[in-house]
């Protein structure tokens, strides 16, 4: 009944699997060697005895660790021992406000509040672990403090938060006055992580939760699609499903590759509110940042394009040409980001390089696309207004996102019209 739920029931003509489906899916799971399982729904708790026998079957399959997504209130004591029996190791809870009517009206349910806390009693009694998924939305946006201060308070014994928010899709993608306000949004989360530090509280960014700029670039440990990004060892960042997007905000930004962006209906519905980036990338001339690894390949004819083990968030390749084979080299390295340095002359060779590489670009996730930046001499400012717009029209058709030059001139006001110009 929740209205934000992405995954909402008129959206299925089979609501439930049959039994023996649900079987053959953790025969599956077993057979593959995994060791975790999660039962979500909807609610599972509302086949009480199936999701006793799915869990004791999972277990006896060597499942190890075994998770239920509910809103545990229809959890009492009694099914809590039962389900621990079973096999439930930990309990994932929508435990959605810590003022009542708020939660009542998120869960769709009055009088749901009151019910969820004594099922989370009853869990952590019967030794399972309780982890809290509290959905932030529009309503409970400037609360994200208190509602951590609350759980410290009422339920010490629950170590971790995962803070979701609502998302533009399922029932709420036509109640967009679910969504918070990510500039609003911003300050809380912030507090909020203070506060659960404070308390050795685990506050966690899943993938179902906000972009990195939205209170978490100095939380990157603790952000879902940054830890899967690391773990792929790339400064090219994570795979993205075509969930989320990047926009304008974030060309320059400094976590680009470690950040889904915001979902797509975000851009619309909030016109990309509170997105921007919380520190730019420097460039590869201007003062260096540890965060930032550069290859510096300028006037080397024969050049050779190896992996650093440095660690960097963004990788430039700065360079007077590019060469036609060094596309899988930067691809291998990690390269996020393309500098050239060329004379205005011999720019067009490069933009032709750089549009056949752009092929390749656009067949990767968003957020792992190598971002092209061009430098030009002085003679771009000897060019008339005409052909300077047209050279920068060409630039970035061909997937230039950034056009410098190495003096300040008369043309460089068309780069800031042309869109390619990096925000002062």
């Amino acid at each position: 009944r929740c209205p934000f739920c992405n995954v909402p029931m008129e959206d299925y003509d089979v609501l439930t699997p049959e039994e023996e489906e649900v079987l053959r899916q953790i025969d599956a799971l077993a057979a593959a060697g995994d060791r975790t399982l999660t039962i979500s729904g909807g609610e599972p708790t509302l086949l009480r005895q199936r999701l006793l026998r799915a869990t004791a079957y999972a277990r006896d399959q060597g499942i190890e660790f075994i998770e239920i997504q509910t809103n545990a209130v229809l959890i009492d004591q009694a099914y809590a021992s039962a389900l621990r029996e079973a096999g439930v190791t930990s309990a994932f809870v929508s435990l959605l406000s810590h003022v009542p009517n708020l939660h009542d009206e998120l869960a769709g349910l009055e009088g749901a509040f009151e019910r969820c806390l004594s099922g989370i009693d009853a869990l952590i009694q019967a030794g399972v672990r309780v982890a809290l998924n509290p959905v932030t939305a529009a309503s409970t946006q400037s609360l994200v403090s208190d509602y951590v201060a609350f759980v410290a308070t009422r339920l010490p014994e629950v170590r971790s938060i995962s803070l979701s928010a609502v998302q533009p899709h399922g029932r709420a993608a036509s109640v967009p006055a679910l969504l918070p306000d990510y500039a609003v949004l911003r300050p809380h989360v912030l507090e909020a992580q203070e506060v659960a530090n404070k308390h050795g509280i685990a506050l966690l960014n899943p993938y179902c939760g906000l972009p990195l700029c939205v209170g978490w670039s100095e939380s990157m440990g603790q952000s879902v699609e940054s830890i899967e990004a690391l773990s792929g060892h790339t400064a090219q960042g994570l795979k993205n499903d075509g969930n989320k997007r990047h926009g304008s905000p974030c060309i320059d930004c400094g976590v680009r590759s470690r950040c889904g962006g915001a979902w797509h209906a975000y851009w619309t519905s909030r016109s990309g509110s509170g997105i921007s980036a919380p520190w730019h990338v420097p460039l590869p001339w201007e003062e260096p940042d540890h965060r930032v690894h550069v290859i510096d390949a300028r006037g080397q004819d024969d050049r050779t394009i190896e992996r650093s083990e440095t660690p960097a968030i963004a990788r430039w390749y700065w360079c007077n040409s590019l060469a036609q084979d060094e596309w899988k080299a930067l691809i291998k390295c990690g390269v996020s980001h393309v500098m050239v340095d060329c004379i205005l002359r011999q720019a067009r060779p490069q933009l032709a390089q750089i549009r056949r590489w752009s092929n390749a670009n656009n067949l990767m996730a968003p957020q792992r696309r190598i971002h092209f930046h061009l430098r030009l001499d002085e003679t771009f400012h000897a060019l008339s207004a005409q052909a300077a717009s047209d050279f920068l029209t060409l630039a970035g058709a061909v997937g230039v996102v950034r056009v410098h030059t190495t003096k300040w001139g008369q043309n460089s006001s068309r780069i800031v019209k042309a869109g390619l110009a990096r925000p002062a």
